[in-house]
């Protein structure tokens, strides 16, 4: 119940832009629901699993910061919309 109450206040805060939802490759807010989008979402996750394993093996600092500063480097660069 409470969840759709604050789904009721956020669509009441949110601009009207952010209302529809149907996919288009050249609105800024909409490109997140394309199929091109998702397929990149879920690349980055299997990034950031396979970087999680890698802590999981080799816990220490040194590792954990190049392999969490690798990943998001990666993350940004293939969610990156520029040509």
């Amino acid at each position: 119940m409470l969840v759709h109450w604050l789904r009721f206040l956020v669509l009441l805060l949110a601009p009207a832009w952010m209302h529809d939802r149907t996919p288009d490759e050249r609105h800024f807010f909409r490109r997140r629901f394309t199929l091109k989008h998702y397929k990149k979402r879920k690349k980055v996750r299997y990034i950031w699993l396979s970087a999680i394993s890698v802590w999981l093996i080799n816990p220490t600092l040194p590792m954990m910061i190049f392999v969490g500063l690798l990943s998001t480097f990666l993350s940004f660069s293939l969610l990156d919309e520029s040509s």
